[in-house]
């Protein structure tokens, strides 16, 4: 899959998601925020304002959309393909 391509199915499922007063990112390399600094991309990385922000994504996520819980992505290791679905 292509940069480009990767990056409109991220937008699509950004628009599907609950509005949130944290932060979503399409196509979001995770090499920024692992300890490694490897790996690639999350569909879409959400940075959740606060513990109710969280509280509320997850209520309002559509059911059919995956899910990684990461939290500060110490001791992990992604692949280069990145992960689908949604990164928190």
């Amino acid at each position: 899959m292509t940069a480009a391509h990767r990056m409109h199915h991220a937008q699509h499922l950004i628009d599907r998601l609950p509005a949130v007063r944290g932060r979503l990112t399409a196509d979001a390399p995770l090499a920024n925020v692992t300890w490694f600094r490897v790996g690639g991309p999350a569909e879409v990385l959400f940075k959740p304002a606060d513990a109710d922000d969280l509280s509320d994504f997850l209520a309002g996520c559509p059911a059919d959309v995956p899910v990684t819980v990461i939290g500060v992505a110490s001791n992990l290791l992604v692949r280069d393909g990145g992960v689908p679905g949604v990164v928190i």
